[in-house]
């Protein structure tokens, strides 16, 4: 396992550093049915710097915007909507090349719950694209396979 993304690579590859914009974020259930728990309009920002650091975000683009001008003032279903059309965290990240997977830890959450843990993805490059996906998740009551495609913008 690289224990940091510092650790040279080979010039011809790919590599997860840089920025990434969101291009799709999908679910599949255990018998293999599609789902898009953000919708198919979704918005996101992926990053891992030469220093360790990473940070991804993924929302629904057309969330509802509060009444009031004041993010404190929201009511508990604009506050809910709010929650459950975006998803971020932010932590550092190590790298295991022979597996194709980026184990995220996590120092911050927009779901507490993740806060302090470990968060594997498995990579796959297609390209100028990136393609992340997690083992089953519990969500919902069921159990979600994730996949988010990302194409670099730096």
């Amino acid at each position: 396992m690289i224990a940091s993304p510092n650790v040279s690579q080979s010039q011809c590859a790919p590599s997860l550093l840089g920025t990434w914009r969101l291009v799709s974020f999908e679910a599949r259930d255990s018998k293999g049915q599609l789902q898009y728990p953000l919708g198919q309009d979704v918005s996101g920002l992926l990053v891992y710097d030469a220093a360790g650091n990473m940070s991804a975000h993924v929302m629904r683009k057309e969330r509802p915007l509060f009444a009031a001008n004041d993010p404190e003032c929201g009511t508990d279903t604009e506050v809910r909507a709010a929650f459950e059309g975006h998803a971020s965290y932010f932590g550092t990240y190590a790298i295991d090349l022979a597996r194709q997977t980026v184990t995220h830890h996590v120092r911050g959450a927009s779901y507490p719950n993740w806060i302090g843990s470990d968060q594997l993805r498995h990579f796959k490059f297609d390209g100028s694209r990136l393609l992340l996906s997690t083992a089953p998740l519990a969500s919902g009551g069921q159990s979600l396979e994730y996949v988010a495609l990302w194409e670099r913008i730096s």
